[in-house]
């Protein structure tokens, strides 16, 4: 069989087929890129807080507060402000009377440690609290959980195919390649039109090719991490490796565990707590990051003894690449959009 006929077939029909798809990932991701400002723009009873003089109220004063308007909450990542006016943003589980359990979001005020609200995460509905969330969603899974996390990721790998199969089709001979750069014929003719298609995907290649290579990984981490690890070695977070053995009777606070690892507050991302392994995960910023999430992670004992860890480097390059985390963050992410939207 002639190989030639065959790709073109899968080129076609892939960019029919897998059109919707790159629209709704076009949309959604610029969306997204800019999530905290959408839904602090949407959301400024949950996400701004009344700045107010004098040191922030303690992070154990935070989760006391957000306890007492949700009775049965434990928090699982408690993201510290980063920004004045911003509020504290407590991600979590509330476990109910009946003895159901929920995700759940809150926010908390830094400066008082009044709870602002909070929202139920996954939940699906198009009220002005959710619909950050929502287009998130959308983005991700589909929002139908790990099906859809499934079904994103085999559209990526079949995107990130199409690549491939697009360069024996924009070079079929080596000979005179670099003419597949740029655009000829007269105007509205079937060979400028030709060459309009074959240019902007030779010229925008690596950006979408980026973004399906990314897609693959974060939608398959694990399969990802394996793939990796037949060339490089990959570390493993941690607390993940431990032996689970429960908090201790008296765990110090998290205030305590901040201060064990930084004087400074302001240097802090966030923490998890981690009571089955008896931890606290403190994340601060280092020099050595490739966004602005702060990847060190310091592993402090509910017994006071610490340890850290750099997070896991080749997920930190995806995320950084896929969000508006980077260097050049929003920019870069609102153009690989509308480039998969164009193409």
């Amino acid at each position: 069989m002639r190989t030639r006929p065959a790709f073109r077939f899968w080129h076609r029909w892939f960019g029919i087929l897998g059109g919707a798809w790159l629209i709704l990932l076009a949309i959604t991701g610029c969306a997204i890129a800019w999530y905290d400002e959408l839904d602090g723009l949407l959301n400024p009873d949950l996400r701004h807080a009344t700045a107010v003089a004098g040191s922030a109220a303690p992070i154990d004063a935070v989760v006391a507060s957000t306890q007492e308007a949700l009775p049965g909450f434990e928090p699982g990542n408690i993201l510290l402000a980063q920004e004045r006016g911003r509020t504290h943003w407590l991600l979590g589980r509330q476990t109910m009377p009946d003895g159901t359990a929920r995700s759940v979001q809150a926010f908390v005020e830094p400066g008082t440690a009044r709870f602002a609200g909070w929202r139920e995460s996954g939940a699906i509905s198009l009220h002005r609290h959710y619909v950050p969330d929502l287009l998130y969603g959308l983005h991700t899974d589909l929002l139908v959980g790990e099906i859809g996390i499934i079904f994103v990721g085999l559209l990526s790998l079949a995107w990130l195919i199409d690549h491939l199969l697009s360069l024996p089709l924009a070079f079929p001979r080596l000979r005179g390649a670099l003419s597949a750069f740029r655009v000829g014929g007269h105007a509205g003719s079937l060979r400028q039109l030709w060459d309009r298609n074959r240019a902007s995907g030779l010229w925008l290649w690596p950006v979408t090719g980026m973004l399906a290579l990314t897609g693959v990984t974060l939608s398959f981490p694990m399969e990802s991490r394996e793939v990796v690890e037949t060339v490089s070695p990959v570390s493993e977070r941690l607390h993940d490796a431990m032996e689970e053995r429960g908090p201790p009777t008296n765990p110090i606070g998290l205030d305590a565990a901040i201060a064990s690892v930084t004087a400074d507050r302001a240097q802090v991302h966030s923490v998890r707590p981690h009571p089955e392994v008896g931890l606290y995960a403190v994340r601060t910023f280092d020099t050595r990051d490739v966004d602005n999430q702060g990847r060190l992670w310091t592993y402090v004992d509910m017994e006071r003894k610490a340890g850290s860890q750099r997070s896991d480097t080749m997920l930190e390059i995806a995320r950084a690449i896929r969000s508006s985390s980077g260097n050049t963050p929003c920019i870069q992410a609102m153009l690989s959009g509308l480039l998969s939207d164009f193409l």
